[in-house]
């Protein structure tokens, strides 16, 4: 009978503990679903909202681009027929300083509206050329050179903002490094960050890496030759003809690597020859490098009697090469990225 009893109670108990246990159960499914039924519309809305949000940035922009790119087009249209037609109509009057004025003032309004889509170097080129020829006439009236003289610095001024400006937007995001040349040497300039990064000596000591100088990047003492990683740009620069608005170079790009910080491989690819202008305007003249970056340069200053010149290297991301709004379309995508983040 104790026995019976015993195994009765026993039922009884585990009984009870299931019955508990199904009793706390339904509890959890019953306020797991009320926090569900708040929860999922909620994360539902925040996810509706953030896409939502993201869809009138794309609107915005997209409209906005639409808009812009029409304006535009007809201003690009109206100034250039009025810069070409009005002096072919002229083609057979002898050229004046309110002429060169005015091809001056529309170059002016050309780079300032429309310096991403158009390169405008053959333009400044052409009236600087016309420029030349009308003080080669009139060299023997000084009033006359003296105003074809202004008209040069002029037009020098011009297409020096306007490259000035580009510089400023593309060094955002990247590199410039200012240097000088002497006819028949090279400088080896580099197209990367150095900071941490060190060179050996002949004698195979560590010295800092210098982001220029005035040897060929050949003359690198490398310990060990092989390439570690993919590698980084810099550039020998020569210096091989001197004009008043020009100068001709030749450029070798090469391939630096490092190891636990330290140059030890450097590489030479096929060098190029071209010509660096006052004109040059870095959104259009510039140079693909190895690993998707870009550089260009920029003639600042020229010494023909010296045979020298002042060269700046501006480097920079090639997903930015001539397009004025990708840098700033980025930066919407990395706002919109934050504030979901945050939310």
């Amino acid at each position: 009978m104790a026995e019976g009893r015993e195994r009765k109670e026993a039922k009884t108990g585990e009984r009870d503990r299931w019955e508990k246990l199904e009793s706390f159960a339904k509890i959890v499914a019953a306020v797991g679903v009320s926090i569900g039924s708040i929860l999922i519309p909620y994360i539902i809305g925040k996810t509706s909202e953030q896409s939502d949000r993201a869809k009138v940035y794309m609107q915005v922009m997209s409209e906005r681009e639409k808009a812009d790119t029409a304006i535009r087009q007809e201003m690009f249209k109206t100034l250039l027929t009025n810069y070409l037609g009005r002096f072919e109509d002229n083609k057979n009057a002898t050229e004046n300083e309110e002429s060169f004025r005015k091809r001056i003032m529309f170059l002016n309004l050309l780079t300032l509206n429309f310096q991403e889509y158009l390169n405008a170097r053959p333009l400044f080129e052409d009236v600087y050329s016309r420029l030349e020829k009308a003080e080669e006439r009139d060299k023997k009236d000084g009033k006359a050179y003296r105003i074809w003289g202004e008209l040069q610095k002029d037009l020098f001024r011009v297409a020096k903002n306007a490259a000035s400006s580009q510089s400023a937007m593309l060094t955002h995001s990247g590199l410039s490094r200012t240097f000088n040349l002497a006819k028949g040497k090279a400088v080896c300039i580099r197209l990367y960050p150095v900071d941490n990064l060190v060179e050996l000596t002949d004698k195979f000591e560590k010295q800092p890496l210098l982001d220029r100088k005035t040897e060929s990047c050949s003359d690198a003492s490398v310990q060990d030759s092989q390439r570690m990683d993919k590698g980084s740009p810099a550039i020998d620069v020569e210096l091989e003809e001197v004009n008043e608005a020009a100068v001709r170079v030749k450029v070798t790009p090469y391939q630096e690597s490092f190891r636990n910080g330290t140059l030890n491989f450097v590489r030479a690819l096929k060098p190029i020859k071209f010509e660096v202008s006052f004109f040059d305007l870095p959104y259009m003249d510039n140079t693909r490098l190895f690993d998707g970056s870009r550089f260009a340069l920029l003639l600042s200053h020229v010494n023909k009697k010296e045979e020298a010149a002042e060269i700046n290297a501006i480097i920079f991301k090639g997903e930015f090469m001539s397009l004025r709004d990708r840098p700033f379309f980025e930066e919407m995508l990395q706002k919109l990225n934050q504030e979901g983040k945050s939310n």
